[in-house]
């Protein structure tokens, strides 16, 4: 059946978009959740008329189909066999309207990605989950999900203005279409039939009706949006809303558009520190009512996960993160002065610390909420599996649901905390188990019977916003009763007669759903020298900002598959990972920065790199260290000869040439038509010099203008004679690198080596120390400040790089050039492109500081990330630079600049290739504007 099935998949799809490696297969049988299905395939369709042929071919097989977008799924709603439908590398298009009062767009945009296209309108969607850098609109409105300041009044519910569909037979409708309106009614008569007929039920009932009113009182997403009978008539406007929250087993959402909400301009947070939990929560109702538009507990267990530091109260204090908007700070000040007195009042509160001033200030606080749930289950027992519930109770009885949730904690032995949206009385009990044998298993069951009984006896909803999925699937029947459940029953077999969409979730025969099968959390860290790793969650927060994201691998991704190999131990998967897993990941380190753990999953490519890394490769690698004078002379050489040739030829016999050889050694780079010609080096001696100028090995070698300018090398010396500042440049720094090459590429004996020869040629020329060195890549700079140290380099040349001072490009012109400037004559309009190293290293601020005293308008795309160069590995494997370049050259697509902008010669190569921009270094700008 599988063999038939792919070949009819291959006359539809293209091969990249059909994936049925066993790699590929056990990577998407994991989501966010403690599941582990394998599909068949993995299907990634375009558009929604391939969607359509692939409906087609699930029906003929009889085959189910399970609709993915970002995979952070915490209730098993995104694995499940037969065929997964991927939405996440494609489906972008949006449009915002009404000046931003609405937004139309497709399931593969993140929430965040959402609202910032909305922030110019100063408006934003409804729904915030906490995981908005990776929850998909896709999953949102699947799952109705809501968050901290949505409520029941601002989810997608709610806030839906229409919806872009397709069902199960492949019939394609928009709700906001009077003509589809009348065509659903004529085409799908069956389907609106039973439609009318279980509203009719419903209203004929006062007590269905009543408990479908109340129920949706409180947040509520346990089976389907039942209350879509009771709010509307029109059978599809009834269809339209029971999509959301689906859950993909009704219908595949194309697109929706949402009605916004107004960003209020001041905000101000504050944290309020309890005796316990559940006194914490018996305040949530008054200050819910003091008009917060968010209270967010986090309990002792929560908050201790943050690390050591973060908190010095006794075992058992609780914190409540409270929030309050304003219409300008004047209002918000009366406020603030209204509230102190009664919040500082509330009973069994310890601590009261300041509402926040300014935006910086609230953003951390906010931070560290975001941040919980990945910082409570990293720290769990390495190998255990995570579970996170979802349960919600009237605000009211909130104290008694927190109190109940801890004694089942201690009861069955668990280690468990609890946070969530407390205004809402919306909560997230989170435990870590082993589930690795029946007496965990059968354990984990006896809670969650526990835990259902408790929260149906307070009048509460098994899930609040994360999907019924197959976690409570089992229990839905107990929540809503026979008869409502009954009508969910039928509604299924009314969208879905054969059954093909995604089987199993929120209606599910076996009692035990949630109890098989189970991901198993296996450890490999200690393969890698890096131990961290087992502290993935496969949480999904990474992945959002890597280049390879879009044409092989996550971060997420790429653990998820270290953890299968070493599970499988199966060298058929090794080789499947090479090129997926360890050549193209760029290994650019961006992953630690959304990762709450700061787990930079490019530390087990470099190991891997080690460990595959030959004899002759090794000693080539070495050797080319021990000369990198006479190698670095032959490329400038060989760079010289090719571009002077191509000069006449034309460049595409390089392009043919370079990709033949590719596919033989597949570690050959492709030519790109923006390598410069090599300018001859400019060295300079001084007696006393301001600053030693290190032009990393890319400048001395790529450093020449592709614009018919000067060579960086000769601006940055200009640059310092303007501003009168002395700058030597050693003709030794010949033959010398930061060490970062080697570093990628799995050799670490000739990154010490180098590494070794540079700290020992800095210590001399600095006067041990004394003068600062500045470098003009920001990747090289990051090499030699944090990839620097005790491991690399020998006790003695350690104690002295500990002695120097080393500055980035970015520090040095703003901090000692620009001041100098008399006047600045601004460009009008720049583009920037900072690189992942200058995000690292959090020196974005100061090439912002620079780019607005030179320029008028200064344009940072919404979208910009890592562009894939990683070095030479964006000339090697373009696909990768022009995945990662995708979305941002989508964004400034027809715009005109006058000058663009970046921090390294090869990303700003390869953003030239990708990007049809011509980017040149920041220090072009300071040259060209500022006047001494």
């Amino acid at each position: 059946m599988k063999e038939r099935l792919i070949q009819d998949l291959s006359k539809v799809f293209e091969k990249n978009q059909i994936l049925t490696s066993d790699l590929y297969r056990e990577i998407y049988s994991r989501d966010g959740s403690y599941f582990n299905i394998k599909p068949e395939v993995i299907v990634r369709p375009e558009n929604a008329a391939e969607v359509q042929q692939l409906l087609a071919i699930a029906r003929s097989h009889q085959v189910g189909i399970t609709f993915r977008t970002g995979g952070t799924s915490l209730s098993g709603q995104t694995v499940n066999d037969g065929i997964i439908c991927e939405l996440r590398t494609a489906w972008k298009r949006n449009e915002v309207r009404e000046n931003g009062k609405k937004i139309w767009f497709e399931p593969g945009l993140t929430a965040a990605q959402v609202n910032k296209l909305l922030r110019t309108y100063q408006t934003k969607i409804g729904p915030d989950p906490a995981s908005a850098v990776a929850a998909m609109m896709g999953g949102i409105l699947s799952n109705n999900s809501s968050g901290m300041q949505t409520g029941t009044r601002y989810n997608a519910y709610h806030t839906l203005n229409s919806i872009e569909f397709m069902l199960a037979n492949g019939h394609w409708y928009n709700s906001g279409s009077v003509e589809d309106r009348t065509r659903f009614e004529e085409t799908e008569r069956e389907l609106c039939q039973g439609l009318t007929e279980i509203r009719r039920e419903i209203l004929n009932k006062e007590v269905l009706r009543n408990r479908i009113v109340e129920k949706y009182k409180i947040k509520n997403v346990t089976g389907y949006s039942v209350n879509a009978f009771v709010d509307f008539e029109h059978p599809m406007d009834i269809f339209a809303h029971l999509l959301i929250g689906a859950e993909g087993t009704l219908g595949f959402i194309i697109s929706a558009e949402l009605n916004t909400l107004p960003l209020l301009p001041v905000y101000s947070s504050a944290m309020l520190y309890f005796e316990n939990a559940t006194l914490a929560a018996a305040a949530a109702p008054l200050i819910g009512d003091s008009g917060a538009v968010a209270v967010e507990m986090m309990d002792y267990a929560s908050l201790a996960s943050l690390g050591p530091g973060k908190m010095d109260f006794p075992s058992g204090t609780t914190a409540l993160l409270i929030d309050y908007g304003a219409s300008g700070s004047e209002e918000m000040r009366g406020k603030i002065a209204e509230l102190n007195p009664a919040l500082r009042r509330l009973k069994g509160m310890v601590q009261m610390k300041d509402f926040t001033h300014t935006v910086a200030e609230r953003e951390r606080l906010w931070e560290i909420r975001d941040g919980i749930f990945p910082c409570v289950a990293g720290a769990r027992i390495p190998g255990d599996a995570v579970i996170l519930e979802d349960v919600a109770a009237p605000v009211d009885r909130l104290d008694l649901l927190v109190d109940g949730l801890q004694q089942l904690f201690r009861k069955y032995g668990y280690e468990g905390a609890v946070f969530g949206h407390a205004r809402d009385g919306n909560l997230h009990p989170l435990i870590t188990s082993g589930m690795r044998d029946r007496k965990e298993v059968g354990n984990f069951a006896y809670f969650m019977e526990g835990m259902v009984e408790l929260v149906l006896s307070l009048n509460g909803s098994l899930k609040g916003e994360h999907g019924t999925g197959r976690a409570v699937a089992p229990f839905v029947e107990r929540e809503w009763g026979s008869e409502i459940y009954g009508m969910m029953q039928r509604l299924k077999k009314l969208a879905d007669p054969q059954g093909i969409l995604n089987k199993g979730v929120i209606i599910n025969s076996d009692p035990e759903a949630h109890l098989h099968p189970l991901k198993e959390m296996t450890l490999f860290g200690a393969d890698f020298d890096y131990e961290k790793a087992d502290t993935c969650i496969e949480c999904g927060y990474c992945e959002h900002v890597c280049p390879s994201r879009n044409v092989t691998l996550t971060p997420r991704q790429r653990l998820q598959a270290r953890r299968i190999i070493k599970r499988e131990g199966d060298k058929e998967l090794e080789k499947q990972y090479d090129y997926i897993g360890e050549k193209t990941c760029a290994v650019d380190g961006m992953c630690q920065l959304p990762c709450p753990m700061g787990i930079n999953t490019g530390i087990v490519t470099d190991a891997l790199r080690v460990k595959k890394a030959g004899k002759e490769e090794t000693k080539i690698m070495l050797y080319a260290a021990e000369h990198f004078e006479a190698t670095e002379k032959e490329i400038r050489g060989a760079l010289k000869l090719a571009v002077g040739t191509e000069k006449v030829l034309s460049p595409y016999p390089f392009i043919w040439a370079t990709d033949f050889l590719h596919k033989l050694i597949q570690q050959f780079p492709h030519w790109s038509e923006h390598f410069p010609m090599p300018r001859k080096l400019s060295f300079r001696e001084e007696a006393e010099p301001d600053f030693i100028y290190f032009p990393s090995c890319v400048t001395r070698i790529f450093g020449a203008s592709t614009l018919k300018k000067e060579d960086l090398i000769s601006v940055i010396l200009r640059l310092a004679d303007k501003a009168g500042i002395k700058v030597r440049l050693p003709e030794k720094v010949q033959g010398l690198c930061c060490s970062q090459i080697w570093g990628h590429k799995g050799n670490p004996e000739g990154q010490k080596w180098m590494a070794n020869c540079t700290i020992e040629s800095f210590y001399k020329w600095t006067d041990q120390g004394r003068i600062p060195v500045f470098c003009d890549t920001t990747s090289c700079t990051h090499t030699l400040l944090y990839e620097t140290g005790e491991k690399i380099l020998t006790p003695g040349n350690f104690e002295k790089y500990q002695k120097l001072k080393i500055l980035d490009i970015t520090e040095w012109l703003k901090d000692y050039i620009l001041p100098k400037a008399e006047q600045i004559r601004p460009k009008n309009r720049i583009l920037l492109h900072p690189t992942c190293a200058c995000r690292i290293m959090e020196l974005v601020p100061a090439m912002l500081e620079i780019a607005h005293q030179c320029a008028k308008d200064v344009v940072l795309p919404e979208n910009w990330g890592c562009c894939g160069a990683s070095g030479d590995r964006g000339f090697i494997f373009p696909e990768l630079s022009e995945s990662a370049t995708r979305e941002e050259s989508h964004e400034i697509t027809s715009q005109k600049f006058d000058g663009c902008y970046s921090l390294a010669r090869t990303c700003e190569i390869v953003m030239q290739d990708h990007m049809k921009q011509p980017y040149e270094s920041i220090a072009y700008l300071v040259d060209e504007t500022a006047i001494f």
